[in-house]
Order: structure tokens, then C-alpha cells, then sequence
């Protein structure tokens, strides 16, 4: 018995002309989007900001421990429950 070739996946070089990426370039961002940036996210107050989000990530990773056995209708509950909304 003989078995038929194998077939080889065409390479990317072969498919076509390769585009030529900038690689050092940062990716531009339209003018109002820097300037939405600039006045939600002004430079003072960055470390505080940053500090925050870090806290309430720690937060929430703790809570996320603690559900590892929960099953998944005591989630959407808790998810669904009205309190937790403003809290």
C-alpha cells in the first residue's frame, strides 16, 4: 500500500507580497481622541489613580477567591441581587 503525500500548508511568504510594519512607530490616535484622554485623564492625580484601580483589583480578586466552588445559580444570584449595585 502506498499512501498519498502529505500536504504541506502554504507558507505566508508565498502568499503574497509581505507589508512592511513599523515597528518602533506608536500606533496614532485621532486628535479628539487625545484630547478626551487628556481632559478625563489629566497627568495630576496618575500615581493616585493608578493606586486605586491596583486597590480595587486586589479587592476583587479576593472576592473571585473565595467563589471557586460555587455553583453556577448561587452566581447569577448573587450577580442579579439589587444591593450590590450601589454599594
Amino acid at each position: 500500500m502506498s499512501r498519498s503525500p502529505v500536504k504541506r500548508s502554504v507558507s505566508p511568504a508565498s502568499k503574497g507580497p509581505r507589508r512592511r510594519e513599523k515597528a518602533s512607530a506608536a500606533p496614532s490616535i485621532s486628535p479628539k481622541l487625545a484630547a478626551f484622554v487628556r481632559k478625563h485623564w489629566p497627568a495630576q492625580g496618575r500615581a493616585e489613580r493608578i493606586a486605586r484601580a491596583k486597590k480595587a483589583w486586589e479587592e476583587a480578586m479576593k472576592i473571585a477567591s473565595t467563589f471557586k466552588k460555587v455553583d453556577a445559580e448561587t452566581l447569577k444570584w448573587i450577580a442579579e441581587d439589587p444591593d450590590l449595585e450601589y454599594s
